[in-house]
């Protein structure tokens, strides 16, 4: 059982429904503010292409329209998914059908030609980047949240700011070790039809904007498994750190529409108490639609 928690930690950053009439929004949008400075707003988004998340509450489409500026995890425009390909590549000689061996590697690719990716195009996936590939629920099409958000944001003119670089975020998987990638591949190819339902119950948490249930997840992966307990520092606490020194000037001149992952906002270390601690008010936005 330890496997499937080792894997869902990507799950909970990466692929995070109630009825296809729920909005997005309650829960997961938060007000900040300070004495003499214009509020600004928090939203924890999920980062997957499907329209029953990107459905979103009046009070969130509200508060977005009015932000001068949006601040991303990071701008997700066509150079950051030409690097996002190249970063998810080995080192120019090796390949991966060699790196995990025949076996393993024929059980990756039955997967991943169900995903559109041949065994060809595999064997130049580093291990990390073949298990995120599975982890991602298959798109409908179109744009995830986060991109969503950004375009919006091109076509109000809004001032866009990213949060961290491509770098920074990809080199907390390209910090792991080799046998750390081929061990949480494996897991991912184990528990494959476990991961997919609990993947909905997050879902499911996600869309009622429950947060609590969502921390109290990801705390159980990493009560047990040394692995998951490495992956979260790196992905959720190391990031809100630097990501909050990136906010905060932003945050001085206020209306900014702050969106990052849901996960990254509750917790001991999330970003609800590190503005807190910045002196910062964070509190539920108004239940009725208010000025700012």
């Amino acid at each position: 059982m330890w496997h499937v928690k080792r894997h869902l930690v990507l799950l909970l950053i990466a692929p995070l429904s109630a009825s296809a009439a729920a909005q997005v929004g309650p829960g997961l949008l938060w007000r900040i503010h300070k004495p003499q400075q214009p509020p600004s707003f928090l939203f924890g988004t999920i980062h997957i292409d499907d329209k029953r998340v990107k459905d979103l509450d009046r009070q969130v489409t509200r508060r977005f329209n009015e932000a001068k500026t949006l601040c991303l995890e990071i701008l997700p425009n066509r150079e950051t998914q030409v690097s996002i390909g190249r970063a998810m590549l080995l080192p120019k000689g090796q390949f991966l059908d060699e790196i995990l061996g025949e076996s393993l590697f024929n059980r990756l690719s039955l997967l991943l030609n169900k995903r559109g990716m041949t065994p060809l195009e595999a064997i130049y996936l580093k291990p990390w980047a073949a298990m995120v590939v599975l982890s991602r629920p298959k798109s409908q099409g179109g744009y995830a949240l986060d991109e969503q958000l950004y375009r919006w944001g091109m076509h109000q003119y809004k001032k866009l700011c990213a949060l961290e670089t491509l770098q920074e975020q990809l080199s907390v998987f390209d910090e792991l070790s080799l046998e750390d990638q081929i061990t949480l591949l494996n897991d991912s190819l184990d528990y494959m039809s476990q991961v997919q339902a609990l993947n909905e119950q997050l879902v499911q948490a996600y869309l009622k904007g429950n947060l609590d249930e969502i921390y109290r997840r990801s705390m159980e992966l990493q009560a047990h498994d040394e692995l998951a307990n490495r992956l979260m520092k790196s992905l959720i606490d190391r990031r809100n750190v630097r990501m909050l020194e990136r906010m905060l000037p932003e945050l001085e001149k206020g209306r900014v529409f702050v969106a990052v992952g849901a996960l990254h906002l509750p917790g001991e270390h999330g970003l609800l108490n590190l503005l807190r601690s910045k002196g910062y008010a964070v509190t539920p936005p108004d239940l009725k639609v208010s000025p700012w």
